[in-house]
């Protein structure tokens, strides 16, 4: 990431001089204005390359530094021995595989942990079996998870669980299917 940021941090320096010199000229000199211009005309192509190709790299830089920045947020707590962080993605994912280690009818789950000022805010998509309670199931993992990020990890603020049933997959439909099929 570093030699990402900086090479096109050269870049985009190198074309700010360049478009500087260039509004200088223009104000400067009416002629050097007008060969500027003429081989403007006679490269366009060339300089629409290398416009979307400076494009592309801003783009590509920013993306990559939005996903810098999510890997890189953390929660922390003081210990007896120094400070710990845990970034969120290591919470999801510790999330993801209790839940579906514990709970059975979990088709697929997909959680969110972000850090808001009351603490740390957790949304999971779930996709579930149709033959399972739902309010209880949520209701456990709700529990499962708040135990988790307290006992286990170590969060104590801890402000919302949100539960959100994407999908409600029905196996039992399969199984008549196949029975009746010849």
């Amino acid at each position: 990431m570093k030699i990402w940021s900086r090479i096109v941090g050269t870049i985009y320096i190198l074309c700010g001089i360049f478009f500087i010199f260039c509004l200088l000229s223009f104000f400067s000199n009416e002629n050097l204005c007008e060969i500027f211009l003429d081989f403007i005309k006679n490269n366009s192509y060339k300089f629409g390359i290398f416009s979307i190709v400076v494009l592309v790299m801003g783009v590509v830089w920013i993306v990559n530094w939005f996903d810098y920045v999510y890997r890189t947020k953390t929660v922390s707590f003081d210990n007896p021995t120094g400070k710990v962080r845990i970034s969120l993605k290591a919470i999801e994912d510790y999330i993801t595989a209790m839940i579906i280690k514990q709970i059975e009818g979990v088709k697929a789950i997909r959680v969110k942990a972000i850090v808001t000022s009351k603490g740390l805010e957790t949304k999971i998509n779930l996709k579930l079996v149709s033959n399972m309670n739902i309010p209880d199931v949520c209701s456990n993992i709700q529990e499962l998870t708040r135990n988790y990020l307290q006992d286990t990890i170590g969060v104590e603020r801890i402000s919302n669980i949100e539960i959100y049933v994407a999908n409600i997959i029905s196996e039992g439909i399969k199984e008549d299917e196949k029975k009746e099929s010849p």
